[in-house]
């Protein structure tokens, strides 16, 4: 086979650079013809491979310029050869086959970013060149490395299943832990001027800014002064160090900071370390995570890198959970640096890392390779026309089990026992094989209710998109909620634009409104069900933090919009074994940050919807403190004024839900503002 592997640049310390080279010394082992196109390339060429350097000018301003300019030589040259397949390692239109190692753009980064952001050119070649792999009208197979990052391409490309091929974890043979670990140990830390008594973290990626180096800084900077008088950072990777050398400087610990660069010897500085910090803002996979597992360094991680789940499988570290808490990494940091718990930690990870399995990556990503270039020879020309003109709209996702419920207009009209209906919604349950369903029809709400909300600059609520982003965001921070089992949205006239969602349904629950009903007659006295409501209470405080940490505010947050499942254990109702999830999502709103305003319109709609429910001033000040996750001198000294407003917001809707009742007989609401003052 004659194969093009196109990347933007090769240096011989990034991950994507080492499994390029690994995928293309299997392809020249198999016997395959193999032609680099670059724009960059650092280090010994391979040998028998044609390597094609298109140098990009001076004049050029900007990576998203000089890729585009990369793109544009590289579709020039490939034009006039005669490829079995062309293979990109970046992002890039006309792609057969695209190798995964990159987390989604428009899901990962743009988020972080002002919505002016969209309008930058940056913003519009990134996202053309994502779309061209990822869009629903592309042909371009992907070697997915992680299943998370996978969810979040279908997310919002609705990217169909059959164009994914999951390669195992990858593991570089060249990286296998070294032999005689305390020789090299010993040596590699008189190198750097590290005592063997003293604790060596380390921090290994090209790409500060996304592995999150500035956070490591940090939680180095916050240990106490005695267990920071005997602990180095060495910083390993290729990129701009200026910056966090400033910060460094900022945070008083510069002597206590080593940045090494890029180097190759990381099996060597694996053994000299300590501990691995990789708390990174994104990460597709995590190479390193492995490498450093495999060597018996314990780790501390994201759990938004796709590797996070051996550290969990491996028992060999930890993982912070999203969103991202800078105080729950220096607590950790802190922790594991005094516990014990390193050496079993390491042990485990040695352990995990011997399976074979995780170093046959190279073999597996070839054997897709072939299997997609021999599937093109065997379609004819008419076949390949035919698909490719296929109409893409509407867009309609459907998983396995539900892949023969029919078309968008089918599923728009399927029938059901009816649960819901209001103004362009519309929501039945059905069954299929045995499982219960739960159908949301959104038919569109009219030009009449989006200029409504426009004047009150109010983003208008236009279809089921809101539910299915909000259901995937919640399912990433660990948030029980809604399983998606279908979705599906038709473009045009935003007044009348059609979609549908389809969940399961979530069996042996009640409304958490209907449950905690109950106490007004009979208020928890056992000891047992003052646990349950306090487990109650810690959820919901903990659901609220994580979501609105997150930059998420879901705008109907009452008790009713929680379905509990209680589990019991000895016949006892029991929080550990309950689950408590989050529904009705389809006004739920993603930002960067959570403004302030809707943290207090959440938690005040929390607040009004349990004042009946004969709380005790206990309970409110216990939920205060979970959410802000301060002690009570903190929150009167400095938080005083967010909590009074959401009592005057939680009062103003429980006035207004009894306006029709005689004062005299109005219901006497409990104040936080009460319950704040309480110690």
């Amino acid at each position: 086979m004659k194969l093009a592997l196109c990347l933007y640049k090769y240096f011989p310390y990034g991950g994507l650079q080492r499994d390029f080279l690994r995928i293309l010394k299997e392809c020249r082992s198999r016997g395959h013809e193999v032609h680099v196109y670059t724009a960059e390339w650092q280090g010994e060429q391979p040998q028998g491979v044609q390597l094609t350097v298109f140098p990009s000018s001076r004049l050029l301003v900007g990576n998203h310029v000089r890729d585009r300019h990369f793109h544009a030589q590289m579709q020039k040259a490939i034009g006039s050869e005669h490829f079995d397949a062309v293979i990109g390692f970046n992002k890039m239109p006309g792609l057969d086959l695209y190798y995964g190692a990159d987390f989604c753009y428009l899901g990962r980064a743009v988020p972080q970013y002002v919505p002016l952001y969209r309008f930058t050119p940056r913003y519009h070649h990134m996202y053309t060149f994502e779309k061209a792999v990822f869009g629903r009208d592309s042909q371009t197979r992907i070697l997915s490395l992680s299943e998370r990052e996978k969810t979040v391409y279908q997310q919002y490309y609705g990217t169909s299943e059959g164009r994914f091929h999951l390669l195992p974890p990858t593991l570089d043979s060249d990286r296998r832990p070294v032999a005689n670990r305390n020789l090299v140990r010993t040596q590699l830390r008189q190198e750097l001027g590290v005592a063997s008594s003293d604790m060596l973290l380390l921090f290994i990626g090209s790409g500060f800014k996304t592995k999150g180096l500035d956070r490591a800084l940090v939680a180095l900077s916050n240990l106490l002064p005695p267990l920071l008088k005997n602990t180095h950072l060495a910083v390993v990777g290729q990129d701009q160090a200026g910056p966090y050398r400033r910060l460094a400087q900022k945070l008083k610990i510069a002597d206590k900071v080593r940045f090494l660069g890029g180097r190759t010897d990381i099996p060597e500085l694996l053994a000299a370390g300590d501990l691995l910090v990789h708390p990174a803002y994104m990460e597709n996979t995590g190479t390193i995570l492995l490498e450093a597992i495999a060597s018996g360094l314990p780790v501390i991680a994201t759990d938004v890198c796709g590797y996070a789940d051996h550290i969990i499988k491996a028992n060999a570290g930890e993982v912070l959970p999203s969103p991202f808490d800078q105080t729950q990494l220096d607590e950790q940091l802190a922790a594991a640096l005094i516990s014990n718990r390193k050496t079993s930690w390491s042990t485990n990870g040695i352990r995990y890392g011997a399976n074979p399995e995780l170093y046959h990556m190279p073999a597996n990503a070839v054997d897709a390779i072939e299997t997609l270039v021999n599937h093109r020879r065997e379609l004819n020309p008419t076949a390949n026309a035919s698909l490719e003109n296929e109409p893409i709209d509407p867009w309609v996702y459907l998983r396995a089990d539900l892949a023969k419920l029919g078309d968008f207009p089918e599923i728009m009209q399927l029938e059901g026992e009816g649960f819901r209906e209001a103004p362009g919604r519309k929501t039945v349950r059905f069954s299929r094989h045995n499982q219960r369903y739960f159908l949301k029809t959104h038919t569109g709400v009219g030009w009449q209710e989006i200029i409504k909300n426009l004047v009150y600059f109010r983003l208008p609520v236009l279809g089921a998109m809101n539910e299915w982003h909000g259901a995937h965001h919640l399912q990433r921070l660990g948030i029980d909620t809604l399983s998606i089992a279908g979705f599906g949205s038709a473009s045009g006239n935003p007044a009348r634009m059609q979609s549908f969602i389809i969940t399961d349904e979530i069996t042996h629950a009640q409304s958490l409104e209907e449950f905690c009903g109950a106490w007004q007659q009979q208020p928890p006295r056992h000891a047992t069900d003052i646990r349950f409501k306090r487990w109650l209470i810690r959820r919901l405080a903990e659901t609220a933090r994580r979501l609105h940490n997150s930059g998420a505010n879901h705008r109907d947050f009452y008790l009713c919009h929680f379905l509990l499942q209680p589990g019991y254990e000895k016949g006892q109702l029991a929080g550990s074994a309950s689950q408590l999830f989050v529904i009705d999502l389809h006004r739920m709103q993603l930002r960067r940050h959570t403004p302030k305003r809707w943290k207090i319109k959440d938690v005040a709609g929390l607040h009004y919807s349990s004042m009946d429910l004969g709380l005790t001033r206990r309970d409110h000040l216990r939920f205060m403190k979970i959410y802000t996750q301060h002690s009570l001198r903190e929150i009167l000294t400095h938080e005083g004024q967010f909590w009074r407003r959401v009592d005057r917001r939680a009062q103003r809707l429980y006035r207004a839900e009894h306006l029709r009742q005689p004062m005299a007989n109005a219901p006497v609401a409990q104040s936080l503002r009460s319950a704040s003052t309480q110690p």
